[in-house]
């Protein structure tokens, strides 16, 4: 495998096409247009009226520069899954302008005679492309001016001709649609829940919204979560919650209902722990969910970390810490719950005694799972996921949540950042080239140790043995949430 497939970029043969390509027909075009390229330029030379990604994100100055333009042109072959989600950072932030229009060109890899397989595997990309939202998507695009424009406004004028075929259909069908629409969710919020998630609480048609309380709870202010609206609320000086709001608007099918009702049945009915945040009630009105939270702190542990010397914990408070979530994980698995998201976000943090009081919350994608049973859903982000949850097709779980622990405790004992700055994946890497980068880290003699002093110096026996057993690259002999951890 070579180098830049290895780190989920497009391999060196395709982005020399693509560069080619650009080469060729930037100098044609007017001012009017403009390409993007999927992954950083490395030709010699460099076109004028260019955008490349950096650390794995679109620059929101640069992309803002080309919204009076006329045409985005994105070359590509979409050999790699870094490559299709770059397109959907760059069509989500080009969204809130009417006037660029984005062409998509999915280039040959192999010019003229093909095999079966070969336009099969192409046909396969063209209609992933398309699924992606572009305005236009051209196979096989011409590199001469004229023939260039020829095919963008052919195809842009059937993206109108359907356009306005819909509109009419629309326009037409108001009724009907909006029938659906009162169908979908009726079916997702009343019947699915009425017939399969009895615990779930009925619609209230008297609860009472405003922008400032839901029912008798008044809202005070709006925590800063990763994701979401979360807000501090109260019913009486000494009775406070931390509201989850969630949109139904936002959930398209089952499943969504279905993590939010395991979300509400773990932490009301089922997770009795200390260092879990619990669900005290819901409130469902008929466009949000609601859940009334324990308050577990105000600030998460990355926020807390930002803020203290070295950004770091002293050792024996993130061994704390550490053991207090390590043990509510471990309770978790002893019920077969899995979280599949530990992070330092996903840990709230108590700072108002001496002792850090740490609890584990967010359990939307939570599930209930057997010790050997393989999921499939990618849950998690850097630097906390798993390896083998984005680099293998199914993985096992309880580990993957192991592996997060350790995480956690490295990032808190050593500093925030620490696994970044060892494993020191590149900034326009993907979850899947850093996937493997930190694999591969770890297998090394020694990384532990090179991690955890990485950021300040830090060395402590007790901690690399847990660090070691955590941060176990092979799942099978990664050790369990529930081994003791002693300060050294």
């Amino acid at each position: 495998m070579s180098g830049t497939r290895a780190l989920g970029l497009p391999p060196a043969a395709s982005r020399g096409i693509v560069e080619a390509y650009v080469a060729r027909v930037a100098p044609q075009l007017p001012e009017g247009f403009a390409f993007a390229t999927l992954a950083p330029w490395v030709s010699p030379h460099r076109p004028e009226r260019l955008v490349t990604p950096h650390a794995g994100h679109w620059d929101a100055g640069e992309v803002a520069s080309l919204l009076s333009g006329a045409s985005l042109l994105v070359p590509c072959t979409l050999e790699t899954k870094h490559e299709k989600r770059m397109i959907q950072k760059l069509l989500k932030q080009i969204e809130p302008s009417s006037n660029l229009r984005v062409a998509l060109l999915q280039l040959l890899e192999i010019p003229g005679a093909m095999n079966k397989e070969y336009v099969q595997m192409l046909m396969a990309r063209h209609d992933a492309l398309l699924a992606l939202g572009a305005d236009v998507v051209i196979l096989d695009p011409s590199d001469e001016k004229d023939r260039l424009y020829a095919e963008l406004n052919q195809e842009q004028a059937w993206v109108e001709v359907n356009f306005q075929r819909v509109q009419c259909m629309v326009k037409d069908a108001d009724a009907a649609a909006q029938a659906a629409l009162e169908y979908h969710h009726e079916l997702l919020w009343e019947s699915i829940p009425k017939t399969m998630m009895h615990a779930f609480p009925p619609i209230n048609p008297n609860l009472v919204e405003t922008a400032s309380s839901v029912g008798d709870y008044q809202l005070m202010h709006r925590l800063d979560t990763v994701s979401g609206n979360v807000f501090l609320a109260s019913r009486s000086e000494t009775e406070k919650v931390v509201l989850k709001v969630y949109d139904k608007a936002d959930f398209l099918d089952a499943g969504d209902v279905e993590n939010t009702y395991r979300e509400l049945r773990f932490l009301r009915d089922e997770l009795r722990h200390p260092h879990i945040v619990r669900c005290i009630c819901v409130l469902h009105s008929f466009s949000r969910v609601y859940l009334a939270l324990q308050v577990g702190g105000k600030k998460n542990l990355s926020q807390h970390l930002l803020n203290r010397p070295g950004c770091r914990l002293d050792l024996q408070d993130a061994v704390d810490c550490t053991a207090q979530i390590a043990g509510a994980l471990a309770y978790c698995h002893s019920r077969n719950i899995v979280h599949r998201q530990v992070s330092l976000d996903h840990v709230v943090v108590d700072d108002q005694s001496e002792t850090l009081f740490c609890r584990l919350v967010d359990f939307f994608r939570a599930t209930r799972c057997v010790e050997s049973t393989p999921l499939t859903t990618v849950c998690g982000d850097l630097p906390c996921i798993a390896p083998e949850t984005v680099l293998e097709t199914s993985y096992v779980a309880k580990p993957a949540d192991c592996w997060s622990l350790g995480v956690v405790l490295l990032e808190a004992a050593g500093g925030m950042g620490s696994m970044r700055r060892a494993v020191g994946w590149p900034d326009d890497a993907g979850l899947e080239p850093a996937a493997a980068r930190i694999r591969t880290f770890f297998s090394r003699d020694g990384s532990h140790a090179r991690a955890l002093a990485v950021v300040g110096g830090v060395l402590s026996h007790a901690v690399l043995a847990r660090l070691s057993g955590l941060l176990e690259p092979e799942p099978a002999a990664r050790a369990s949430a529930g081994a003791p951890l002693q300060a050294s």
